[in-house]
């Protein structure tokens, strides 16, 4: 038989199998090489059509939404708007800047200088800043974080100006020089803060993981040191943070992205630029910290975290959908019964010894600059510890090895209806895009979003459930009556998968 034959197995109706006589087909060489051209200019041809459909799917117009317009002036700080047709607009600044630049001798610092903020500024003292906050009916509002700190307002289209100054008000003159009379009370206030036990044991996970680097340093009181805080440190903290390059101006609502510009270059203009800096990437450490306590109640609170991917990472979304798939349950709660789920994590906890092994779980994802952090949080039954524990890291390792299509496609489906459903108020789309233009540069469209998250299928998510979950290191807290807690050596263990 020459090279240019080529040879064909024709099943018949009757046969089982392909071992058939088969037909002889000569074919010519010439057509063979023309066969050949076109099957290599259609796949040269395949990338640039789906590119080009991808990229007019994902704009945002194609989906009838505003588009996000990021304008940066001449200082560095950058200026994003993303208009919407709503009487009440709201104005934040965002800053690139949180525990993350604390050290062990400046914890809390970050905390400090927020809650400082409402204390008044040379140009507004306390009782004026609250007077013209109401007069104008505006809300204000203020969140510090692990890498992100944000000022928000909330105010009438009409008091658009003024809100943009009162935010360069606080944020260019910060209220650090209040700290000697309001120490006492201050430090007071943060350390007897109530504080949700799903956030505290969040905070211990991160001290857990991250404990050698400022990322493990805690964003909930009591800190350690807070009192013997200066007024230098908190300059010295501002002054390398509050930086025109880390700063981002956001506007939602009906605001006209030309105007917002002239009113963020009038307050803005005169922040001066930092000096770059560098910081090594945070080591995670596999680790547990547990914090028993068994005459707190009958109730243990636990949570499970692997090293996961920054923000950019092209494996970011894959990560997203993962979380959706392992998903969310809380006990007696929702439309249809844990036990009748068709989420295989929820339907296994929620039969677990006929009653259920948890009262509520979530798996979650938070990213980084440099790294990130994916596991899930668990609420139980002192005696169904082991029990809960176990069912999700198995549900967890299963990601690796036998996570079927049905399970990517409800995930991929459960994550887009979250994302299309999320609050939609002027407040929440100016975070959303301040957190976006912080961590991207950009704002990313919900269109593009739901079409990356349409990209991830079956195979992607045992690829990145391999390479990062399957035998890697795992940070472990709790708090509570965990005397049912299994050693750290059988949790290590069962990041992998034991077939017997």
């Amino acid at each position: 038989m020459c090279s240019s034959d080529l040879q064909a197995f024709v099943k018949h109706p009757g046969q089982r199998s392909f071992s058939a006589p088969h037909k002889r087909v000569r074919v010519c060489p010439l057509a063979m090489r023309s066969f050949s051209k076109i099957g290599a200019a259609l796949q040269q041809t395949r990338p640039r059509l789906t590119r080009g459909i991808s990229q007019t799917l994902a704009d945002p117009t194609a989906w009838n939404q505003a588009p996000a317009i990021v304008t940066t002036l001449p200082n560095g700080v950058r200026v994003a708007t993303r208009e919407t047709f709503s009487e009440v607009s709201s104005v934040g600044v965002y800053i690139n800047a949180g525990t993350r630049d604390e050290t062990k001798a400046t914890a809390g610092a970050s905390k400090v200088v927020e809650a400082l903020a409402l204390t008044g500024t040379k140009k507004r003292p306390k009782a004026q800043l609250e007077s013209e906050i109401e007069s104008i009916g505006a809300a204000l509002s203020m969140t510090s974080g692990r890498e992100q700190t944000a000022y928000t307002m909330s105010v009438m289209n009409s008091d658009i100006k003024q809100g943009v100054d009162i935010l360069g008000d606080l944020v260019t003159s910060t209220g650090v020089a209040n700290l000697a009379k309001e120490k006492a009370g201050l430090i007071r206030s943060l350390n007897e803060a109530e504080t949700a036990t799903r956030t505290v044991v969040d905070d211990r996970l991160h001290v857990c993981a991250f404990r050698d680097g400022p990322l493990g340093l805690p964003t909930t009181g009591p800190f350690d040191g807070a009192e013997t805080l200066s007024e230098a440190q908190l300059a010295s903290y501002v002054n390398s943070t509050y930086t025109s390059e880390n700063m981002v101006i956001c506007a939602t609502g009906n605001v006209k992205h030309e105007e917002l510009v002239k009113l963020a270059a009038a307050q803005f203009g005169g922040v001066k630029a930092g000096t770059p800096t560098y910081g090594e990437k945070p080591y995670f450490c596999g680790a547990e910290l547990l914090y028993r306590n068994d005459e707190m109640g009958p109730t243990a609170y636990m949570a499970v975290g692997w090293e996961a991917v920054p923000w950019k990472s092209p494996d970011a979304v894959t990560f997203m959908v993962m979380s959706s798939i392992v998903g969310k349950y809380k006990k007696n709660a929702g439309l249809v019964p844990g036990v009748l789920s068709g989420n295989r994590v929820i339907n296994a906890v929620a039969n677990k010894m006929d009653v259920g092994c948890a009262d509520e779980f979530e798996a979650f994802t938070h990213f980084y600059k440099d790294t990130g952090i994916f596991g899930f949080y668990v609420e139980c039954d002192e005696v169904a510890v082991e029990h809960a524990i176990g069912e999700l890291m198995f549900g967890c390792n299963l990601l690796s090895f036998s996570v079927t299509d049905e399970e990517v496609a409800r995930g991929k489906r459960e994550l887009q209806v979250a994302l299309t459903s999320a609050s939609q108020t002027a407040d929440a789309q100016c975070a959303k895009l301040g957190e976006e233009v912080l961590a991207y540069g950009r704002g990313v469209p919900l269109a593009e979003m739901i079409l990356r998250i349409e990209a991830v299928d079956t195979e992607e998510v045992k690829r990145v459930a391999w390479k990062y979950l399957a035998d890697q290191e795992v940070a472990v807290t709790g708090l509570g009556p965990l005397h049912g807690m299994p050693q750290y050596y059988d949790l290590r263990r069962s990041t992998n998968m034991h077939r017997y």
